[in-house]
């Protein structure tokens, strides 16, 4: 089976960056880094406009990722969070086509 690839992209108050990146790192990346499944769970920043984030994740498996997702941790997450949001995320899920390493 595919890896199973995320990209989540937010844009957050410019108050709130700092903080942002900080709960960010405590709630999410770092928990799910340690989760089964997880290959890849990276925050990343806009090099152009420091208000806007990219989560990149690799999941070994859609079943992974759905129990990632089911997590009341990730929910928890989520609530601190969206008080920092601009606007809401857009998050896309995407497999590998063709010439796949």
């Amino acid at each position: 089976m595919p890896v199973t690839h995320v990209v989540a992209a937010f844009a957050v108050r410019a108050d709130s960056v700092a903080d942002f990146i900080r709960l960010a790192h405590e709630t999410l990346v770092v928990p799910t880094r340690a989760e089964p499944g997880c290959l890849r769970y990276d925050l990343c920043q806009d090099a152009s406009d420091p208000t806007r984030f990219a989560l990149i994740e690799a999941w070994e498996s859609p079943a992974a990722l759905d129990t990632h997702l089911a997590r009341e941790s990730l929910r928890a997450a989520v609530v601190r969070l969206t008080p920092m949001a601009a606007e809401p995320p857009k998050v896309g899920r995407y497999h590998p086509v063709g010439g796949e390493r």
